[in-house]
């Protein structure tokens, strides 16, 4: 112990400065968008490595929660096409076949890539996630991500076999959405606080709608088709400005739990 200490004694400069230099990267990293880019692109190899491990760890010891959820979404999913099935021959005696035509056309210019999310944050205003494909596998900027139960983002920033995801729950996140059924759209956006909800901002004043109503993407922007689940109206604004309503959204995607994209 005396040596340990004579030791720390003779050389604790050096241990001050390597405290302060990593200290001072952090704060580089952090706080500059630019920096932190760089340092993405850079030692994403060894972090996303990392991060993958960790995944890997904690996805099997969730397995049951994850089983159970997709056992329910499943069986929840078969009740809601017997039931359309069910509408569509009573409105209209035909083979539902004739429906694909319409749909082909609708996907005809997306195709998907599978992906497993591998970091996350949701405690701050710019939260990002990190998905294990990259430009080797297809993924380049600016591309749409949904999951498994709605609308989860857009591909940021990508390396060769990594890849920076900007989700619903980042305050710099703006996408297109409609409400389902009733052709009004406006803007989403996250306001920082509860990742479990976003806001439709920019609904006109006349539109017409009510608390339930389901909201998706609107097919505006080239990143996704029409029609992506988003969430759930729950309760509704007036503007700051009062030209247009506010609408909060209980999003589909449960972002502390989920792992596919």
């Amino acid at each position: 112990m005396k040596n340990l200490l004579l030791f720390l004694q003779k050389y604790y400069y050096w241990f001050v400065f390597l405290i302060l230099e990593i200290v001072s990267f952090v704060l580089l990293f952090q706080f500059n968008n630019y920096q932190g880019s760089v340092y993405f692109t850079s030692a994403n190899v060894v972090s996303g490595y990392v991060y993958e491990v960790q995944s890997r760890i904690t996805s099997y010891f969730s397995l049951r929660q994850i089983n159970q959820e997709l056992t329910d979404q499943n069986v929840r999913l078969s009740a809601e096409v017997a039931q359309l099935r069910q509408q569509l021959n009573a409105a209209v005696p035909v083979d539902s076949a004739a429906l694909s035509p319409s749909v082909k056309k609708v996907f005809s210019s997306f195709s998907t890539i599978s992906a497993d999310v591998i970091s996350s944050t949701l405690n701050r205003t710019t939260n990002f996630l990190t998905i294990n494909k990259g430009t080797a596998d297809g993924i380049e900027p600016e591309m749409g991500v949904i999951g498994g139960k709605g609308l989860v983002g857009v591909v940021y920033q990508s390396t060769q076999h990594y890849s920076l995801i900007m989700p619903v729950v980042n305050t710099r996140s703006n996408i297109s959405c409609r409400i389902r059924g009733r052709d009004y759209f406006g803007y989403l956006r996250w306001d920082g606080v509860d990742s479990h909800y976003a806001m439709l901002e920019d609904v006109p004043r006349h539109a017409f709608f009510k608390k339930g109503d389901l909201v998706e993407t609107s097919g505006f922007s080239e990143m996704f088709p029409e029609g992506i689940f988003v969430g759930v109206i729950e309760n509704i604004y007036n503007s700051a400005d009062g030209v247009s309503f506010q609408l909060k959204v209980k999003l589909a995607t449960d972002f502390v739990r989920f792992r596919d994209v």
